[in-house]
């Protein structure tokens, strides 16, 4: 997974420079206020997905605006509006079976089916893009450019 805002072409993908096809996905958020930590599905249209490898861009300033929407939408929760969040991963809805779909999402009988999102540098090192799956020098990766 990496932020949009740490790329230099948001439209390509940072590893294979795939063209990135945006998506609807459901993710899950860690959202920290204070000392508080509270978990968060959030669904949009935020992410673009690599169709050529795992690799996922997300838009920081839209999950902003979801996650900050949220908080404002349910002072009940008593978050403050200084907060952090952490996109953990996205829920994978094809793996939910056909005969729990009706059940809500992480009961003890329908568990949410997360797949957690490596970080940049993790996700970087083990690559096997094009280049055989060794690191590109950063002269190597800005000829790429």
């Amino acid at each position: 997974m990496f932020w949009s805002d740490s790329l230099l072409n948001k439209k390509k993908c940072p590893l294979c420079h795939s063209t990135l096809e945006n998506e609807y996905h459901h993710y899950i958020t860690a959202i920290r206020s204070g000392k508080e930590i509270t978990t968060l599905g959030v669904g949009n249209d935020y992410g673009a997905f690599c169709p050529e490898c795992p690799v996922v861009v997300l838009d920081r300033k839209g999950f902003e605006r979801a996650v900050g929407g949220i908080v404002k939408e349910n002072p009940d929760w008593k978050m403050s509006v200084d907060l952090s969040f952490v996109v953990i991963g996205i829920v994978n809805m094809d793996a939910v079976p056909e005969d729990q779909r009706h059940l809500p999402l992480g009961s003890d009988s329908n568990p949410i089916p997360l797949v957690e999102f490596l970080r940049e540098i993790d996700t970087a090192n083990k690559s096997k893009s094009r280049h055989g799956g060794n690191r590109l020098s950063g002269n190597q990766r800005r000829r790429r450019r």
